[in-house]
């Protein structure tokens, strides 16, 4: 089965995501929007993973997130991979708490030794199919590149399939991981 590590989107926050795609999408550019539902943060891709990996998975996962803490993140900025002539990723970044973030992007990357490392703490929201009104978006992209989403707390870490359908990918929690919190 296809396979990942994410953390989801805290529920308040979807529909100030979901104003940033409706924005993008008046502008008539060729974008396939990630869907409310779907909307994460991938701390590891994981590829096609059979029934006896996903124990040893979720194993090491355990293992990856003894001793993380729930920490607080601030969700902005607007940005994208590619290039200006061929942008191929719309996302969100983190403001604040991005220490927190990596530290617990490296951890689940050394720990879990199946898949592909992530490198960037990112919240995809679209994906670019073709090049239709580049410029716009390039320009809306820079006038958002500051947006402030909110808050939330990164309180858990899935364990996530991806089922993938003609009209795009189903997400299934295979398992969920509660991070600690500071006692007071």
């Amino acid at each position: 089965m296809r396979c990942f590590i994410a953390v989801d989107l805290d529920k308040s926050l979807v529909n100030k995501v979901k104003e940033i795609q409706e924005r993008l999408e008046r502008l008539d550019v060729d974008v396939k929007f990630v869907e409310p539902q779907n909307l994460h943060f991938t701390l590891k891709f994981l590829g096609e993973v059979s029934d006896e990996e996903i124990e040893t998975v979720k194993e090491n996962l355990g293992k990856a997130l003894k001793g993380i803490r729930a920490f607080r993140v601030k969700i902005g900025g607007l940005g994208f991979f590619g290039s200006p002539r061929y942008v191929r990723v719309i996302w969100l970044g983190v403001s604040e708490g991005m220490n927190d973030f990596v530290k617990l992007m490296k951890n689940v990357n050394e720990h879990v030794k199946v898949g592909k490392k992530s490198d960037s703490v990112h919240l995809t929201i679209g994906r670019v199919r073709t090049g239709r009104n580049r410029e716009l978006l390039l320009n809306f992209i820079n006038t958002f590149r500051n947006v402030n989403i909110g808050e939330m707390y990164v309180k858990s870490v899935k364990l996530k399939k991806s089922t993938l359908t003609s009209k795009g990918p189903i997400y299934s929690d295979l398992a969920e991981f509660r991070l600690g919190y500071e006692r007071k």
